[in-house]
């Protein structure tokens, strides 16, 4: 799978936004679709999962996390391509809980809770 282009990030101790290049040529929009090309959400999915993997355990990249449990899920605007988009992640610890939104200054594209366990 291909990944978006990471145009620039901002890190906390608890928290990542990563500005996001949405180009027409990733693997995202094989399908999906041809005359209206869009990220379909569970690749939306996978890349949160990939950068949070890339980002807060780069150190530890043996580690493989999968996801355990899924909620609060909302897609509220298609992600097309050509389009620059802001991916925030945290990551609740304690709960093993990934939180992440796409987002830009126009819309929130979609926003959800993954729960993750070690593989």
């Amino acid at each position: 799978m291909t990944f978006p282009d990471v145009l620039n990030k901002l890190q906390t101790d608890d928290a990542t936004m990563v500005e996001l290049d949405i180009d027409p040529r990733l693997q995202a929009f094989e399908g999906h679709f041809d005359s209206f090309p869009i990220v379909p959400g569970v690749i939306q999915i996978q890349w949160a999962l990939h950068f949070f993997q890339q980002i807060f355990h780069s150190e530890s990249s043996a580690i493989a996390w999968r996801i355990n449990k899924v909620t609060a899920l909302k897609f509220q605007h298609v992600i097309a391509p050509h389009s620059k988009v802001n991916l925030h992640l945290s990551f609740d610890e304690a709960k093993c809980c990934l939180t992440f939104k796409f987002n830009n200054d126009e819309h929130t594209y979609s926003s959800g809770k993954l729960f993750l366990e070690k593989s």
